[in-house]
């Protein structure tokens, strides 16, 4: 999937909405010296949407922060769709059973019996 590219006014439209501070929640101001980063809300691959009311302003740091967290989520989510689908393999041997127990015998009018 592309990524949509935004008029100059959408990106002004979202800082002014956000007051010039970032959204993480930190409250910092927003500043050019500095750097700021437009992210989604919601991730693209969680099922966001690629418009201006999904995406925030954050600042460089707050931004790596909140990405790797973001490709957490991506991650589980992915792991979960497989197992879902039942393409994930499964790692290691297969468990063993415990076996018969070959001292017992059934005979066929259901009595069992101990066999040396």
């Amino acid at each position: 999937m592309r990524r949509c590219r935004f008029p100059r006014r959408i990106y002004l439209g979202i800082l002014k909405r956000q007051k010039l501070r970032c959204f993480c929640g930190c409250g910092v101001k927003l500043t050019r010296g500095e750097g700021y980063q437009f992210d989604h809300t919601t991730a693209l691959a969680l099922g966001g949407a690629d418009s201006p009311d999904n995406l925030r302003a954050l600042r460089v740091p707050c931004h790596k922060g909140v990405t790797s967290t973001d490709i957490r989520m991506i991650s589980k989510a992915n792991r979960q769709r497989k197992f879902h689908e039942g393409t994930k393999k499964r790692r290691g041997r297969k468990l063993q059973s415990r076996g018969f127990d070959t001292r017992l015998r059934r005979r066929v009018d259901g009595r069992v019996e101990v066999v040396r």
